[in-house]
């Protein structure tokens, strides 16, 4: 047997990955698990769910006196999505694609949990020059939008809107005819 496959047993066989970094080790040197605390993970079942009710996600972000990108995606339950590209983006003019059901569907499920719907209809702060950031999603045939200026809403609208921004680097973009 290979030195290099004999090295990966014995690092396998003491529970470690040959891989583990500097935080992996931290985990396993400091992480404890705490018996009165009810284990707050997901099943299978649970992680695969598709119940979130939201059949619809969009993202646009407007103009700034700068270099803000501005364009507008919509992303449908299926994947698809239509993307209009402006200024200070990779793509412009009218595009669609597709993005990762699996994406879309643990993207839906942060919008359900976080409360999204719950959200106030508009954030702002008293500044000029800042882009705007409006997102929705329709959550069991309701819309809801929610307008952003200069980053004033909660953590949990900058991860909605930095999680669409993922799923559009991830997507598979269709070919202008």
């Amino acid at each position: 047997m290979p030195r290099r496959w004999i090295t990966l047993a014995v690092l396998l066989a003491a529970g470690c990955a040959a891989s583990a970094g500097e935080i992996a080790d931290l985990y396993r040197k400091t992480a404890r698990p705490d018996p009165n605390r009810p284990d707050e993970s997901r099943s299978h079942e649970q992680a695969e769910a598709k119940n979130h009710g939201v059949t619809e996600i969009g993202l646009e972000r407007s103009p700034c006196f700068g270099t803000c990108p501005v364009y507008t995606v919509v992303i449908k339950s299926d994947g698809t999505f239509r993307y209009k590209g402006e200024r200070f983006v990779p793509r412009t003019g009218e595009h669609t694609g597709k993005v990762s059901v699996y994406g879309f569907n643990h993207l839906a499920q942060f919008i359900r949990d976080s409360g999204y719907a719950d959200l106030q209809d508009d954030y702002s702060r008293t500044i000029t020059d800042c882009p705007t950031a409006y997102t929705t999603a329709v959550i069991d045939g309701k819309r809801k939008v929610v307008r952003n200026y200069a980053d004033a809403g909660p953590e949990k609208l900058w991860a909605v809107e930095q999680l669409i921004d993922k799923l559009l680097l991830e997507a598979k973009w269709d070919e202008k005819k």
